[in-house]
This record gives C-alpha cells, structure tokens and sequence, in this order.
C-alpha cells in the first residue's frame, strides 16, 4: 500500500485537536497510518465555545504532527431539538471537503452519531470506502434526553444502525460491544482500545510526587477526566469518609481535568465539605500533553474509574483504564458487576471492582491500599499485561483489515 498514495479522512465530531481519550485514538491511528505512507486528514467540530476565533486556520487546517485536522463540521454541545437538528446540518461539509480532498476512505468515529448520514452519503456519491469505529453504544444518546429530542436521537440510532449493516467495514472496541452491535445486525470486527506505552510509561513516583508538592507517605488516588455526567465521585467519596482517621489522613484523592459541569461541581464540594474532606482533594486543570499526563499519573498508588449504574455502559472500558496500566498503576473501579471492565479488571487482577452502592467494598479496597505486600503483587500484575494494551497492535490490525479492503486482490 505504501506506492499507492491512499488518502483516509477521518470524522469524528467534537473540537481537535483537543484532550481525551478520543483523540488520543484518533491521533494514534492517524500518526501510525501515514508512517505507512497514507495521507491522512481529520474533520472535526467547529465549536462556538473552543475556535471561533481560528476560523481561517481551520479553513486552511492545522497541521498536527504528520496529518491535517480541519474543524469544518458546525457542533453545539446542547442537547435539545433544535440544537440537534443544527448539528445535524452542521455535518454537510464533510461532504464538501470530501469533494476537495478525494479520500480512498471515510472513517467514521463514534458515538458522535451526527456525522454518519452524511458520511454514508458522500461515500456511496463518491464511490468511496466506509468505516466506522464504535468505542460507545449508541444507545446511550436518548438515555440523556426526553420527549420530541429522545425520539429524534433513537430515529438517528435507527439510521446509522441501517447504516453500519451496509458499511464496508465497522469496529468494535471491545468484544461485548461487538456482541451488542451483533443483535442489531451488524458484524463488527474487533480493534481493542488500547494505551501508547511509550507515552503513558511509569516514572519514579518520588520525583513525580515532589513536583506536584505531594508526601511520599500519602496514598493517592488520581481520576483524570471530568467529574459529571455518567462519573460521579461522591461514592468515592463516601467510602474515604469510613476508613480510620489515620488513614483517611493520608488520602490524597488527585482530580486531573476536573468537572464537566457547574451543578455537578457544586454537588461533589458540598459533599466533601459535609464529609470534612476538602483539604484531601486536590484538583489539576486538564493536561494536554500525554507525556506530562503520564507523570502525573504516576504520583499515584492507584487509578480511579467511577460510573453510573446504569447497564447502557456494560460493554465499555474507558480508555483511562488503559493508561492507568500502562502508566504502572492498579485500578480502584466503581462498576456494575458483570460489565466488561468488571470481567477485565478480574480476569488480570489488576485492581478492584466494586459497585458503587456497596461502599463497604470500596472502602476494603481503599484499605488495602496502605497493604504493601497486597499492592505490590498487583503492580506486579499491571506490569504483566502492560504488553497487552499497547495500541500499537490495534494499529496493526487496522491497517491490516484496511489492506483487505482496498487490495482484495493482492491479498487473496
């Protein structure tokens, strides 16, 4: 393939480049496809609160590491009926840079799912390739709205799902989710998530410590994303609040990004000031580059993963997980029993699972923290799968399943 000067336009709809998980998917898969000598380009979502005033850079695309991203798509992060219909609209000019640019392929990232009408419709006008990767159920979309905006977005659901049945090629980040997209008629291959360990690596975790101003004798527990929404820490919170004074005094819960939202920050301070522990929380702003991120993740004794209940998020793991292990770190994971993440965390002992109404387990977690000889066989484990989740093998096997898309007859 590397002769052929192949051309991928990935989409995914939100701001880039940006921080997160998603992006950090994206940007892997389009760094490691263009050492294979495929031009790659990136529409993402032109954001009234993040690049409005960068309309002519992205006009001309910003150049990011070996790849363009061009933010054409019109996105509003509000979820009601007209919004939605907006952002809908707003995903016509994937259509017209498509026309441009003249990609060989059209990868479509979800759950983002505005961008996939328009997407299947320009790949069947130019007689082009469609993937799409699928790190979310779609499913979870109208769980967060009601009345004429749910029905519009389970339309959409109808929609795409019609359309991933008649796509070239759709992925599945996890195989519980391949099983979910299965009763829907869709076959999905599997291209697990993963962490860049060469990025996300451990690092000495005094050094780490002291630039970040914490004690060698504290027990940290870090979460890095935005607190809100479907990750609520109060459980956490609550479970801190039963461990003996001398341990709760050495608890440090690090938050790196703080919160998604202004009701739910007001919440979780009201809650830790009512359980007297404001002064063992800590709160960084979000950190951009992955390599700091990894240094400051290795300040920690554990990873945090905090979720809803609701069974919508069984066939997910959050891509946290993954650089959590590949950072050295052992995972605490607040999770309905069963999920995937719950079976991973078990099937590795890497960690612990508990749900996040029962906080006696979590607090027996929390306790165990401060056993030395327990957490350095699960370190010992974590560093045992490490090879495991590397991206990189992710990246292989796209690339692989792409060849067979576009040179059928070479590889048979």
């Amino acid at each position: 393939m590397k002769n052929h000067n192949y051309r991928i336009l990935i989409v995914c709809n939100m701001s880039l480049p940006r921080s997160g998980a998603p992006w950090r998917r994206i940007e892997y898969f389009a760094n490691f496809f263009t050492t294979r000598g495929i031009l790659v380009d990136v529409v993402g979502a032109l954001q009234p609160e993040r690049n409005m005033k960068n309309v002519f850079r992205n006009a001309k695309g910003i150049i990011y590491d070996k790849f363009r991203v061009f933010n054409f798509q019109w996105q509003i992060n509000i979820l009601n009926l007209m919004i939605e219909i907006f952002n809908l609209l707003g995903t016509f000019p994937i259509f017209l840079i498509s026309l441009i640019l003249r990609p060989n392929v059209i990868v479509v990232s979800i759950p983002h799912i505005e961008p996939l009408p328009i997407a299947y419709i320009t790949a069947k006008f130019l007689k082009i390739k469609l993937i799409v990767d699928v790190r979310d159920p779609l499913d979870y979309w109208p769980s967060w709205t009601k009345g004429f905006t749910r029905k519009l977005f389970s339309f959409i659901n109808i929609i795409n799902y019609s359309i991933m049945r008649k796509a070239d090629l759709v992925l599945a980040v996890t195989p519980s989710l391949v099983s979910l997209l299965a009763k829907q008629g869709v076959r999905a291959r599997l291209v697990m998530n993963g962490a860049d360990v060469y990025t996300f690596r451990p690092h000495p975790r005094s050094e780490a410590r002291r630039k970040l101003g914490l004690s060698d004798d504290a027990a940290i527990l870090v979460f890095n994303g935005y607190l809100g929404g479907y990750y609520d820490a109060t459980p956490l919170l609550q479970a801190i609040a039963k461990l003996p004074n001398e341990l709760k005094n050495k608890m440090v819960y690090l938050l790196v990004g703080g919160f998604g939202d202004a009701t739910y920050a007001r919440k979780f301070v009201r809650v830790a000031n009512e359980l007297r522990l404001s002064g063992n929380i800590k709160v960084l702003r979000p950190i951009q580059d992955a390599r700091k991120l990894a240094e400051v993740l290795s300040a920690a004794d554990v990873g945090v993963i905090t979720r809803v209940t609701s069974e919508l998020y069984d066939p997910t793991i959050p891509a946290k997980f993954y650089e959590y292990v590949a950072c050295g770190l052992p995972v605490i994971a607040l999770i309905r029993r069963g999920s995937e993440l719950w079976r991973l965390i078990e099937k590795w002992e890497v960690g612990f699972a508990c749900e996040p109404h029962d906080l006696d387990c979590v607090t027996r977690a929390l306790e165990k923290i401060f056993d030395e000889s327990i957490m350095e066989s699960i370190r010992a484990n974590v560093l045992r799968v490490r090879p495991l989740i590397d991206r990189r093998q992710a990246a292989e096997k796209l690339f692989s399943l792409l060849r067979e898309l576009l040179e059928p007859k070479r590889d048979a």
